[in-house]
């Protein structure tokens, strides 16, 4: 059974790992294999999720096996990384984990959850969308999302690769059980 649970200071030190070990998906993806050997969060990264942010971790058969870090802000609960170990992926894992963040977006009065991601790979976008995220057009981006990308771009991901994606709190998860 999957368990999510807010992330402890002691969890913070297999996080890097996971990551590391989900990017290996990108093996796959022509183009964006570098993703694979790219920098990840540190450590020190996701103990100030965990001080200050949104940090969640999915425990299977009591290991961490997944985790999830956002930050809420005024329009939504962004959600700015989310990694399953590949040894647990396609097992419900990544969905568990939206579902809790959204559960904590209605705690924080938040009315969607945001991230951006990948278009047309399909553990990203179209994950999303089955799971009820709506990909946004550049006209339908505000101020903050645009300049996620923006940042995104400055750091070295193709931006006509990347997008935002939104999916109100209010809308039911696509795809995966309740918690």
């Amino acid at each position: 059974m999957i368990r999510i649970r807010q992330t402890s200071s002691r969890d913070t030190a297999l996080l890097p790992e996971i990551e590391r070990s989900s990017g290996e998906l990108f093996r796959q993806c022509p183009g964006l294999e570098w993703i694979a050997d790219d920098d990840v969060q540190s450590e020190a990264q996701h103990q100030a999720f965990v001080a200050d942010g949104v940090a969640l971790v999915a425990e299977l058969d009591g290991n961490v096996v997944g985790f999830l870090t956002g930050s809420v802000e005024r329009d939504a609960l962004h959600i700015w990384q989310i990694a399953v170990h590949k040894t647990h992926q396609r097992r419900g894992v990544g969905g568990k984990l939206i579902e809790a963040a959204q559960q904590l977006a209605v705690t924080h009065a938040a009315i969607a959850l945001t991230l951006t991601t990948f278009r047309n790979v399909p553990w990203n976008e179209p994950y999303y969308r089955r799971l009820g995220f709506k990909t946004l057009a550049d006209p339908e981006l505000n101020p903050r999302l645009a300049a996620i990308l923006c940042a995104e771009g400055e750091a070295g991901l193709p931006v006509t690769r990347r997008c935002a994606m939104r999916k109100y709190v209010d809308e039911p998860i696509k795809g995966s059980s309740r918690l």
